[in-house]
């Protein structure tokens, strides 16, 4: 336990981009990693990066100082720039022992995220251990610690609400329409076609929508969308033209300024009287504040989104109690799986070892006094020492399970 070792470098230290500088493909990680397992006597292995951090997880009896991790950069990130390198070495988090362990369960569960409560981490740890694992660079420590880790993470999200409310803008827009808007056979207009409206549509296409059309600086974004949504795409400077009234509008684009004033959204609406629902995802602002004095509308901006998410993050961020508490439970369990498994593996040559004993006697030492037993008193013998073999395998392991793991014998002895 006390060689497994953890280097974090996360963005809370570090920086998203220079975190980056630390990351290796995934096909490309046995032949860099492999010489450094063996250089720094790494017993076991396994490497995670993710767009907010990359760790190391490893087992070694090298002492974790600033020789072993520059060498350890210098080796892994010959590019790397001086000053770089130093940062990393700075500001990197370390951890030993059953604090790796936990911060293992930790990082799984996400509640050591850049947004605490999301679920990619999980999949992300998975894909690290099976990696490594195929690469050989696992064993019985980290193979253990890694399912025992995902097995955490499954039951933080199931039995505590730590992801129940959603932070992202694009959820929050996406519950806030389907909850208060009966969207089939109504008409939706998309002004944008970046991520975030992709996001959003592609959440929103299972709806029966009247009509749905998509407006983009660049018509082919917009139409490459659009063939998606089973919509039309169009150039933004056809939005008036195109649109001739609609129920839901959803707006996001780069501009630096209002795309929709006044003139421009009663041209939209086309004399419309009904209520409109309008979601404006962009920074500023593509509704001018004018259309919100003059028309009537529910405007939800993205100020409003990101005000709902920090609400919803501290909701997720007092759960994170209950989730420590989980981890803590998680974290005794596989402690005592592990001691187990080492008393298994150092008394695994005992049956091989009683086999040959038996052997030896029979065969050999007692071969002559056994021959000139008769069928029956040999067919007896035979029964005693097979139970004699029986008991000297299993004897060992449960005394051993009495005085390792402090456990009463459950089975007796002697039967």
């Amino acid at each position: 336990m006390n060689q497994f070792k953890v280097i974090a470098l996360t963005h809370r230290s570090l920086g998203l981009e220079l975190v980056g500088k630390f990351h290796i493909e995934a096909e490309l990680q046995k032949a860099r990693l492999n010489p450094i397992v063996k250089h720094f006597e790494m017993r076991e292995f396994m490497f995670l990066s993710t767009c907010n951090r990359v760790e190391f997880f490893f087992r070694t009896p090298q002492t974790l100082n600033d020789e072993f991790l520059t060498n350890l950069f210098k080796r892994l990130y010959p590019s790397l720039e001086e000053h770089e390198s130093s940062l990393a070495i700075e500001k990197n988090r370390l951890y030993y022992g059953s604090d790796a362990v936990r911060h293992l369960f930790h990082v799984a569960s996400s509640l050591d995220s850049l947004v605490v409560g999301e679920r990619e981490i999980i999949t992300q740890v998975r894909n690290a251990f099976e990696l490594a694992q195929k690469n050989g660079f696992t064993k019985d420590f980290i193979r253990l610690a890694a399912n025992k880790a995902l097995e955490t993470a499954k039951q933080v999200y199931t039995e505590t609400e730590i992801a129940t409310k959603p932070i992202s803008v694009v959820n929050l827009a996406y519950r806030k329409l389907i909850d208060e808007v009966e969207l089939d056979g109504k008409n939706i207009v998309y002004v944008g076609a970046g991520q975030t409206i992709e996001a959003i549509a592609g959440n929103l296409k299972k709806h029966n929508f009247g009509s749905v059309k998509v407006f983009n600086r660049t018509r082919a974004r917009a139409e490459k969308l659009a063939g998606l949504l089973d919509g039309e795409g169009f150039a933004l400077t056809e939005l008036t033209s195109k649109v001739n009234d609609f129920d839901v509008l959803i707006t996001c684009t780069g501009a630096e300024t209002s795309i929709v004033d006044k003139d421009t959204y009663s041209q939209l609406v086309n004399g419309g009287v009904s209520k409109k629902t309008v979601i404006d995802l962009a920074v500023p602002n593509d509704i001018d504040g004018s259309v919100l004095t003059h028309f009537n509308l529910d405007y939800t901006s993205i100020e409003d989104l990101k005000g709902q998410a920090k609400e919803n993050l501290k909701f997720r961020e007092k759960e994170i109690f209950h989730c420590e508490a989980l981890v803590e439970e998680r974290l005794e369990e596989f402690e005592e799986s592990f001691r187990t498994r080492k008393l298994e593996i150092a008394m695994n040559e005992i049956p091989l070892l009683m086999k040959n004993i038996k052997s030896q006697a029979i065969g050999k030492t007692f071969a002559k006094e056994i021959e000139s037993l008769d069928p029956e008193s040999r067919e007896t013998l035979e029964k005693i020492v097979d139970y004699l073999e029986k008991k000297y395998i299993s004897l060992p392991m449960k005394m051993a399970k009495q005085v390792v793991l402090d456990q009463d014998l459950k089975d007796p002895i002697i039967e």
